[in-house]
């Protein structure tokens, strides 16, 4: 499916904001509005609209039921390795790791398994077991031990099925409210256009009232070399430099999280730092975008290029 794309280059809270804005600015200037078609009726759909993408969940929410379940699988996994290396010990004592009964389970690395290969394993490891149990029941194997791993081989895979569900549920969302986000600024820049027509060369606050990106002049120069860095073998905050601007006095880190591959939406404020490097948090499986501003007391910097990493799946 091809990824949806934002027509709106701002965050989703600025953009439910100049929607909130727009419609207070409407209301007084209803009788004009009216006269160009746009009555009483249009205003409290276009609000409803921004109402509605306003409290629309973030990416942030989804994240966290996938981190969620993500955790529980986790902790099945080491439940389950402890089960696999009792059933082991068992093959081990009778036949020592050197015979074909011991190799006949498939358990080497199965530490560093991916979880499909991992549920393979403890699915082997059930089979073999049930056919050598008669083998091993004098020193204390038991069917009891082979159905509590099975089980918990299922709830295993149980978790496996439902974190993918969760991310397709994330994934869906997400299109959801970049379809959402461009119905609304649709009607935005519709509307910035009539405001704009009805105060153009009549009043100048008015007309600036309509405007939906508005211009700011900076004295600060453009941050350069922004550089991510993440290490998937030691999961660590995202470390983030970038060369320091002359009398720049603090940063402000822009971030936007997409699905892996996919290009950036609109950015939003994550935090700000005195100086580089600075650590942020990272967000698990999916393509973390980053671009800063430099400030001071009166002047803010544009842009400076924007950077992503890929972060894996949390292990």
């Amino acid at each position: 499916m091809k990824v949806l794309e934002r027509e709106y280059n701002m965050s989703n809270a600025d953009l439910a904001m100049l929607a909130s804005n727009f419609v207070v600015f409407m209301n007084r200037d209803s009788a004009e509005f009216a006269a160009r078609g746009v009555d009483a009726a249009a205003i409290t759909a276009f609000e409803s609209l921004g109402n509605a993408f306003e409290v629309f969940p973030p990416d942030e929410y989804y994240q966290a039921a996938v981190s969620g379940e993500v955790d529980l699988k986790n902790t099945l996994r080491v439940s389950l390795s402890n089960m696999i290396q009792s059933v082991s010990g068992y093959f081990e004592q009778k036949w020592g790791t050197a015979d074909f009964h011991y190799k006949q389970l498939r358990i080497k690395g199965f530490h560093v398994m991916t979880d499909n290969n991992f549920l393979v394993t403890c699915r082997n490891v059930v089979a073999v077991a049930t056919e050598y149990l008669a083998s091993l029941t004098a020193i204390g194997l038991t069917q009891a031990d082979i159905d509590a791993l099975e089980a918990e081989a299922q709830l295993f895979e149980d978790k496996l099925n439902s974190i993918a569900q969760k991310k397709a549920e994330r994934d869906d969302k997400t299109q959801e409210r970049t379809q959402k986000g461009n119905e609304l600024y649709s009607f935005a820049t519709y509307y910035s256009k009539i405001g704009k027509l009805i105060w153009e060369n009549v009043d100048e606050a008015k007309y600036n009232d309509y405007i939906i990106y508005k211009t700011t002049q900076s004295g600060l120069s453009k941050p350069q070399n922004l550089a991510a860095a993440f290490d998937p073998l030691n999961p660590s905050p995202v470390t983030l430099t970038w060369d320091l601007v002359a009398e720049a006095t603090s940063y402000d880190v822009y971030t936007n999280v997409a699905a892996t591959g996919a290009p950036a939406g609109s950015y939003s404020l994550l935090n700000t730092f005195p100086t580089s490097p600075a650590l942020v948090p990272p967000i698990f499986d999916r393509r973390n975008y980053y671009k800063i501003k430099a400030k001071n007391d009166t002047d803010t910097s544009p842009y400076s290029d924007s950077v992503w990493v890929d972060i894996p799946a949390s292990a």
